[in-house]
C-alpha cells in the first residue's frame, strides 16, 4: 500500500512500473512522497559502482507538477572523488544520506505534464550517470 503522501497517479505508476519488473517502490519521508529506485545502471568507471539508488521527490500533485532532479544514496565516488552536480541538500532515510543531484531538464525539452512520467523521468535520471540529456551535464 503506497503512503498516503502519495498520489493515486503515482501508485499507479509504480504498480505499472514494477509489473514490468522494475524494482521501485514508494515511500513516504517526513510527509514527502518519494519513489525509491533500485538498480540504477552507471559504468564503473568513472563511478565507483555499477549499480546506484536514487530518490525522487514525487510531488501531491503528480502529474499536473513537473519532476525535477533526484537524490543519490551516499556514499558514492566519482572518479575517486565527488561528481560536481551532487551538491545540494542532504536528507536522511532509513540507514542512508542521500545528496540532492542538480540535474534538470533542457530548456528545450522540458517535462510535459500528461506525456511524461515516472519512467520517463527515471530515464532522465539515468543520463545523469552517462553524461547525457541536460542542460549541466559535464
Amino acid at each position: 500500500m503506497a503512503p498516503s503522501s502519495c498520489s493515486d497517479v503515482a501508485t499507479a505508476q509504480v504498480a505499472m512500473l514494477r509489473s514490468r519488473g522494475l524494482d521501485v517502490e514508494l515511500i513516504d519521508i517526513n510527509g514527502q512522497c518519494y519513489i525509491l529506485a533500485h538498480g540504477i545502471e552507471a559504468p564503473s568507471p568513472p563511478w565507483d559502482k555499477a549499480t546506484f539508488e536514487i530518490l525522487v521527490a514525487v510531488p501531491l500533485l503528480f502529474d499536473e507538477a513537473a519532476l525535477d532532479g533526484f537524490y543519490l544514496g551516499l556514499p558514492y565516488k566519482f572518479n575517486d572523488g565527488q561528481h560536481p552536480r551532487v551538491n545540494g541538500q542532504v536528507i536522511q532515510w532509513g540507514e542512508r544520506s542521500w545528496q540532492l543531484v542538480s540535474w534538470h531538464y533542457p530548456d528545450a525539452k522540458p517535462w510535459r505534464s500528461g506525456i511524461d512520467s515516472l519512467e520517463s523521468h527515471l530515464a532522465h535520471c539515468r543520463g545523469f550517470f552517462l553524461n547525457r540529456g541536460a542542460t549541466n551535464a559535464m
